[in-house]
């Protein structure tokens, strides 16, 4: 049974697809373009994607352009429903991220045909990289974390690739780096593939928490993980990537804790060596004031009459002098 994801902002356009998806056994989900739809279609997996647009949206087109940045829905086929014959559009769709396009009003045995053509091939080139014997396991890392992206049957295929993937020397060098497992496009995952995934936690021994990004898969791990303390299992990468800017935001404020404790603490070693100055008490200080020419001291007081009589004196003694007799 495939899963068509169906998204379409125009009532009609979504009756329109209502009527010719009913009573087919195929797994339909039709509803309105939004964030919450964006980080569903990551974490669901769908076969293929019906994307109705309007050409007056940009956030359309970059949802497009977005989901074929991400490894695990860079392949999925995208068939763009438009309003009209746009030839700008038209002659560039597959440039902007899609696989296909029709016109509206939608005729239902050539969509159901255009459906099937591109899931068959879609599934053929997946299986073909399955064949060639191509990477089941890409890592991505960067920026403080680790992603294993796991791209097929887990037992079969993704955990023997485990054993040439961690070695001794690249599980050093990842020691103080995020895990994170993404298996949203794993075909099934029930409680043999979990318990093996518990397995494989235990050789990071040095790390708290392991991430999963699960997306359909989310209830297996719910259900069967038992080391529940050290899984951390999010939906989709969105999830990841919120949880990775709160421990980052923790770990700042953490470190601009510890630099003002430091700074404190510090202060008050320099302020416990420095010599200690005794207070000073006003009333013990003594304030003298030394002698001025212009205020003679008690010493040198000069009394008035004495200084009369000796004026006296000196003229007396000035005139017997000068006198010729």
């Amino acid at each position: 049974m495939h899963f068509i994801m169906a998204i379409e902002n125009d009532p009609n356009s979504s009756q329109d697809l209502e009527n010719i998806f009913l009573g087919l056994r195929q797994r339909v989900v039709i509803t309105k373009f939004s964030v919450t739809v964006q980080e569903y279609v990551k974490s669901s997996n769908p076969d293929i994607i019906l994307m109705g647009l309007t050409f007056k949206d940009k956030k359309e087109l970059e949802f497009i352009l977005e989901l074929r940045r991400d490894v695990i829905t860079h392949n999925i086929p995208i068939l763009a429903m438009i309003p009209k014959e746009e030839n700008n559009f038209i002659t560039n769709h597959k440039k902007l991220g899609f696989t296909d396009y029709m016109i509206k009003p939608l005729a239902k045995q050539a969509l159901l045909d255009r459906i099937q053509s591109h899931i068959e091939e879609y599934k053929f080139s997946e299986s073909s990289k399955t064949r060639d014997n191509v990477s089941f396991v890409v890592v991505d890392r960067g920026h403080g974390r680790v992603l294993f992206q796991c791209r097929a049957n887990l037992k079969r295929y993704v955990f023997p690739e485990f054993k040439k993937i961690f070695t001794i020397n690249f599980l050093k060098s990842i020691q103080a780096e995020r895990i994170c497992f993404d298996v949203r496009v794993v075909p099934e995952l029930g409680k043999d593939e979990v318990e093996v995934f518990e397995r494989v936690m235990k050789i990071f021994q040095n790390h708290d928490k392991i991430i999963f990004i699960a997306g359909r898969h989310m209830g297996a791990f719910i259900e069967h993980a038992k080391d529940d303390e050290r899984m951390l299992v999010f939906m989709a990468p969105n999830e990841f990537d919120e949880y990775v800017k709160m421990e980052e935001l923790k770990k700042e404020e953490q470190r601009k804790k510890e630099k003002k404790e430091k700074f404190a603490k510090d202060s008050n070693k320099e302020a416990s060596q420095s010599p200690s100055v005794p207070p000073t008490n006003l009333g013990d200080v003594k304030v003298e004031i030394g002698p001025t020419s212009l205020t003679p001291s008690p010493s040198t007081e000069v009394n008035p009459a004495e200084t009369s009589q000796t004026s006296a004196n000196e003229t007396k003694n000035n005139i017997k002098d000068t006198n010729p007799i």
